[in-house]
């Protein structure tokens, strides 16, 4: 069930997010070493103002929260106030359904007597209201489902894909930012997937950029919970042309095409490769998944700036990808992934028709 929001909820959020109270300072571009200047490529210079690029995010498992827990490796749903249930008393051959909302005080009436819900599992609630049903009723057997999850909620506002500036989606279960955002329709075509914010009732508001969440653990790690706030801000629209960096670099994201602007320097806007990177895999992405061009350069021979000629002169919109294991056929894995950039590719340009590739990065 989806319902919009009112404007007063978002100018909040707006508020809240204009108050500075971000984790992270805004990533800026990280000017290339002094040891490009002698490799024939132009410099490139960062303003004043830029910013360390942030570091790598540490998630640690989400096993329990607000919205559910983990029992014997399946997540399950917590029943909270406004829920409404629908439980089945068996006795012999007779059964008898009652649906029944959770009160205020956690607490659900089944045929005159009350028992406690709040927090509780399917399974868990089933016991105990055969715990309170038992001495009154022999040999009675319940079941339990959730036909209405009215208690966990979170909002979405900001870019979305679907216009509607604001939604509250109800939680059911554990759910992921990303699956969050594919609910909500998806990024509109000016969002800034760079500086998503994430504002938390119990909790710092924190800055997601997106590029850094495309692979697991990361993708899977990163968890909403109810009462949360998520907003995706847009961005202004780009007059310059854009290359791409992804993979296992430390700032990865999108930057400024500079005139006949190299491979090396790109490398460094993103703040250089990670140990982790396998360089012998990397490659340049040209054109697009439906037309793509696979560009091969020696990454290492490029950052020892051991040999000029491959450091290669970028084009517009291409998509520099480091992955973090070797990657036998980049053709058929670019087909075999696209279904699953649908939802972020659809409202963006072209050139990012490979900004998700999060098997791309982690799989051979």
């Amino acid at each position: 069930m989806r319902r919009r929001v009112n404007p007063r909820l978002v100018l909040a959020a707006l508020l809240l997010v204009g108050s500075g109270c971000a984790l992270e300072p805004p990533r800026g571009l990280q000017a290339p070493p002094a040891s490009l200047a002698g490799s024939g490529a132009p410099a490139v210079q960062a303003p004043p103002s830029a910013a360390v690029p942030e570091a790598p995010p540490v998630l640690q498992p989400v096993t329990e929260n607000h919205t559910f827990v983990i029992q014997d490796g399946v997540p399950r749903y917590k029943i909270g106030p406004g829920d409404v249930l629908e439980i089945l008393l068996k006795r012999g051959v007779t059964e008898e359904k009652h649906t029944a909302s959770v009160k205020a005080n956690g607490i659900v009436t089944v045929a005159f007597l009350e028992a406690k819900a709040k927090g509780l599992t399917v399974e868990q609630a089933a016991e105990e209201i055969h715990r309170v049903l038992a001495p009154f009723y022999r040999q009675i057997a319940v079941e339990v489902l959730v036909r209405e999850y009215n208690s966990k909620k979170v909002t979405v506002l900001g870019a979305l894909g679907s216009g509607a500036g604001g939604l509250v989606l109800p939680l059911k279960g554990r759910k992921t930012l990303l699956q969050l955002l594919a609910e909500a329709g998806g990024p509109a075509p000016m969002a800034d997937l760079e500086r998503v914010r994430v504002i938390r009732p119990d909790g710092p508001p924190v800055t997601v950029n997106l590029f850094r969440l495309l692979e697991e653990p990361l993708a899977q790690a990163f968890v909403v919970d109810t009462g949360e706030v998520v907003f995706i801000p847009a961005r202004t629209p780009p007059a310059e042309k854009k290359v791409f960096v992804l993979g296992e670099v430390r700032s990865p994201g999108a930057f400024s095409l500079l005139p006949n602007m190299r491979l090396s320097q790109a490398l460094a806007l993103a703040g250089g490769t990670t140990d982790v990177a396998v360089l012998e895999s990397a490659r340049i992405v040209r054109g697009g998944l439906s037309k793509s061009q696979i560009v091969e350069a020696d990454f290492r021979r490029v950052l020892e700036h051991a040999d000029p000629s491959q450091d290669l002169v970028l084009q517009p919109d291409d998509l520099i990808v480091l992955p973090r294991s070797a990657i036998g056929n980049w053709n058929a894995y670019l087909a075999k992934i696209r279904p699953t950039m649908e939802f972020l590719t659809a409202p963006l340009q072209a050139f990012t028709q490979g900004l998700l590739l999060p098997e791309l990065l982690r799989r051979k």
